[in-house]
């Protein structure tokens, strides 16, 4: 169950803020600017709202984003090396995403792929899914204040995103912040006042039961 919109972070993951704040605290913890601190969203219209972050451009049929279709209809493969650009079909992409422990694949999944016994929800949308451990790393090829991600959650729900920015330190996040439901399209979003180099984000069980990534945000 959500228990809270957004929240800020300190650069050493102190709680400053949780829970829903009356409006007067609200817009206090709002107006903080401190190094290192990063506001958390668990809702994709209070992110996009707060930071005017765009959506990434993924392909429009999952079956035609490769030649290789080892997962069957309704979906296409690369190999997990060298990573996916995007945005998707651009000539100067800002962003790779790699899945660095699964074992041959890194796919887009679509409406039409029905692998039912390891997916839950089925995809909507062309959505990344890898062959193998489901973790994903997202690098900002231009460093970014802000990254949203739709996540596709499988029944354990139980993520670890590490942050790590231009100046080389880190900031991770564990599930009870992030607060994903299960078999779930759910949304995570973070903005910092130093900038994002990339993103990483652990999955439990994503071997057995998939976890993939059905959209991403950023803003410069």
């Amino acid at each position: 169950m959500r228990l809270f919109r957004s929240m800020w972070v300190l650069g050493c993951g102190v709680l400053v803020s949780c829970g829903a704040p009356m409006q007067d605290e609200e817009a206090a913890v709002l107006g903080t600017q401190q190094a290192g601190l990063v506001q958390v969203f668990t809702q994709q219209t209070d992110f996009t709202a707060a930071t005017g972050a765009t959506l990434l451009t993924f392909p429009a049929n999952a079956f035609d984003a490769y030649p290789d279709h080892p997962s069957g209809a309704g979906s296409s493969c690369g190999p997990t090396l060298p990573g996916i650009d995007l945005p998707w079909g651009s000539s100067a992409p800002t962003v790779n995403v790699l899945a660095p422990r699964a074992s041959t694949w890194l796919c887009f999944m679509g409406p039409g792929w029905n692998h039912s016994n390891n997916t839950n929800p089925l995809p909507v949308k062309s959505t990344l899914i890898a062959n193998g451990e489901d973790d994903f790393e997202v690098a900002f090829l231009r460093p970014v204040s802000s990254v949203g991600l739709e996540l596709l959650t499988n029944s354990r729900a139980q993520h670890k995103v590490t942050l790590t920015f231009t100046d080389a330190t880190q900031e991770v996040f564990e599930d009870a912040v992030l607060d994903t439901g299960a078999n779930a399209f759910d949304f995570v979003g973070f903005q910092s006042t130093k900038r994002i180099r990339s993103i990483f984000i652990d999955t439990t069980g994503g071997a057995s039961q998939n976890e993939g990534i059905a959209a991403i945000w950023t803003a410069p």
